[in-house]
């Protein structure tokens, strides 16, 4: 996919959700239709969870018929701010602190049943909450600010239970991203703070033994998806980024799961792991994002290349929720889709111009490793002579982390060529009159 093609789909789709003032539709908006507020069914439980699912499932046509208002999404304001180590698009912070609850904590704009809780409308929540928090901070903002210093207050004092960060305030649910969204958050804020360490080394206890964990810990929680897998691996690793020791085992495992469970045959983000079916706009965002993070950019660029051409409307200026068992899931979900994919496409295009930055042959900034034959060894053995120290111990790192992940996911090819990139690092290490070790542990046969 073509760099500028890239940039103007996403300066469109940008472009429509600034024009709509951030406000437009979501899968779990219908408790906020007129018409079933009105019909006085909204006091039953059982009512809200099947017409909410209704909703989600059936014909856009009966969102309109429902007369469900489009709503401002705190979630997509810190998107577009940078959420998620993402990319600062659009200069919204004052309006997510004016969205801030007075218990210091942000939530959805809508009222929303699920089967153990039901939240009310604004319901300051752990994963919105964080989420703000992160785009607050990557827009400029610092952790003495005193509206992250109010949200960490509410993480810390409401959320807490005895090892773990619930989801809501009144409600001991125990959601495994959920609870590292807001570790991390707080670690942001207040970083060495006793309550986060407790709480992430509680998700990597709850890691399965094929590397993989569950959604939470309640017997409907127990399903294992693709963007929560996403989302576990791309905190545990800002987390390692930020100083925490003892997250590589649970790295390493995590990602061998994900690239061998969470994508299909054809290289495409699953919505379940390990299981094709429909495909959800969300888990195709999120993967782009992670397969950058953990520097497989090439199949991160095959995903948006798909995602434009299976999912994107030329026409609107949009893209689809999803792809479903007859052909394409035509709704328009603001912060679903949409903000989800210019959130995906910005990280693409900030890696597509990482690597065009240099010499084709050689980028320090992805795992080294050759063909055999390579035609450009001998250029980029004379570019590592003269690398800097720092950077040249920071590629080793990140080559033999990769050859980890390969052994671990069984990819033999891709293992030799990162083998060969480690010794040949280790042998101009030598030459130059400093070495890099290879622990035992982590050599790639």
């Amino acid at each position: 996919m073509d760099k500028a093609r890239l940039i103007d789909i996403r300066d469109r789709v940008l472009g429509h959700i600034i024009a709509a003032d951030f406000a437009g539709a979501d899968p779990f908006d219908g408790l906020e239709s007129r018409v079933f507020c009105a019909c006085g069914l909204r006091r039953f439980r059982l009512a809200r969870l099947l017409w909410l699912q209704a909703i989600k499932r059936g014909p856009a046509a009966l969102r309109k018929v429902a007369l469900i208002p489009a709503m401002v999404n705190p979630k997509t304001l810190a998107l577009m701010s940078g959420a998620g180590d993402g990319v600062a698009l659009c200069d919204v912070t004052a309006r997510l602190a004016g969205l801030q609850n007075a218990d210091g904590g942000w939530g959805y704009p809508f009222a929303w049943q699920a089967r153990a809780f039901y939240a009310t409308r604004h319901h300051s929540n752990a994963i919105v909450t964080s989420f703000v928090m992160d785009g607050l901070l990557a827009a400029g903002r610092t952790g003495d600010d005193p509206v992250l210093q109010s949200a960490a207050d509410f993480i810390e004092s409401e959320l807490w239970r005895d090892g773990y960060f619930a989801y809501f305030a009144d409600t001991d649910a125990e959601i495994q991203n959920a609870s590292l969204w807001a570790a991390f958050a707080l670690s942001r804020v207040r970083p060495g703070h006793d309550k986060t360490e407790r709480a992430v080394r509680r998700v990597l206890a709850a890691q399965n033994t094929d590397g993989s964990w569950a959604y939470g810990t309640r017997h409907h929680h127990r399903f294992v998806d693709g963007f929560h897998t996403g989302y576990v691996l791309d905190l545990l690793d800002r987390l390692r980024l930020g100083g925490m020791r003892g997250l590589e085992d649970a790295l390493e495992r995590g990602w061998a799961f994900y690239r061998t469970s969470c994508f299909d045959a054809d290289g495409v983000a699953r919505n379940v792991a390990g299981r094709d079916g429909p495909i959800d706009a969300h888990s195709v965002a999120q993967a782009m994002a992670s397969l950058c993070r953990f520097g497989d950019r090439e199949h991160a660029y095959k995903i948006a290349d798909w995602a434009v051409k299976h999912l994107y409307d030329e026409r609107r200026g949009v893209f689809y929720a999803g792809l479903g068992r007859f052909g394409a899931d035509r709704r328009v979900y603001l912060r679903w889709t949409q903000s989800w994919m210019v959130w995906a496409l910005s990280i693409v295009i900030e890696n597509m111009a990482m690597t065009n930055a240099f010499d084709p042959t050689f980028n320090p900034n992805v795992p080294l490793t050759f063909d055999h034959p390579d035609p450009d060894r001998a250029a980029t053995e004379d570019a590592l002579r003269s690398l800097p120290e720092e950077e040249f111990r920071a590629l080793f790192a990140m080559t033999r982390k990769e050859a980890s992940f390969k052994r671990a996911a069984g990819d033999m090819e891709a293992l030799y060529g990162l083998t060969r990139g480690l010794k040949t690092l280790q042998r101009i290490a030598g030459a130059r009159g400093f070495s890099v070790l290879v622990r035992p542990d982590a050599k790639a046969e």
